[in-house]
């Protein structure tokens, strides 16, 4: 009766462990880690993400030391399931508001979304790239702060207003031709004169 009674004890207690991450192994086709629990560390456990279905993936890597939390069916510890756990003094949640989701990675990038004022920023740490592959369109004002490069072709279908100097290293042309075309002919051109004959050519070429 005592051994029944403390059977029950143990797998009551190990339905709910909170713990901390002792080794993970993120390979395919699940991840799975070690947790420590007190003095004991588990053997390798499922390490569940947010997401995970026929529709959507999500992918959360954990790592050594992270506090996570073991539901174990039964209380058996090797039927457990590891759940990404709370903050703690070396992971504290980042600045912000009620108003604010925040998604925050160890190297400083930060996505930011206040849904109060309606606006998402996006903060790629020092040197940080981003890269967006498809189809798309930007639909509403855009502001560019910096250089901009184009690697294709690029077609304008409405009017083009420039502020300071346009410089082409290949040929600008019009319906009417090209510049090339046009200096062409004006360096080559001649008049009628006034007392007949005809004038020469302009003495200063384009």
């Amino acid at each position: 009766m005592d051994d029944l009674l403390g059977d029950l004890q143990r797998r009551v207690a190990n339905m709910v462990r909170r713990g901390v991450i002792s080794d993970v192994n993120l390979a395919g086709p699940r991840p799975t880690c070690r947790v420590r629990l007190g003095n004991n560390v588990t053997d390798w456990l499922p390490l569940c993400q947010w997401g995970a279905s026929q529709y959507q993936q999500d992918f959360h890597p954990a790592a050594a030391g992270d506090a996570v939390t073991v539901i174990s069916e039964a209380g058996d510890l090797n039927n457990g399931r590891v759940f990404p756990g709370w903050n703690t003094d070396a992971v504290a949640i980042p600045s912000g508001d009620k108003n604010t989701h925040i998604t925050r990675y160890e190297d400083g990038t930060e996505i930011r979304y206040d849904r109060k004022v309606h606006a998402l920023t996006i903060a790629l740490a020092q040197g940080g790239t981003y890269k967006i592959v498809g189809e798309g369109t930007l639909d509403g004002p855009v502001l560019i702060t910096k250089n901009l490069t184009v690697a294709g072709n690029t077609m304008l279908q409405a009017s083009l207003d420039v502020a300071s100097n346009v410089t082409a290293k290949g040929e600008v042309l019009d319906a009417k031709g090209t510049m090339n075309q046009i200096r062409t002919t004006y360096n080559g051109h001649n008049h009628k004169g006034d007392s007949g004959g005809t004038t020469g050519t302009p003495n200063q070429s384009m």
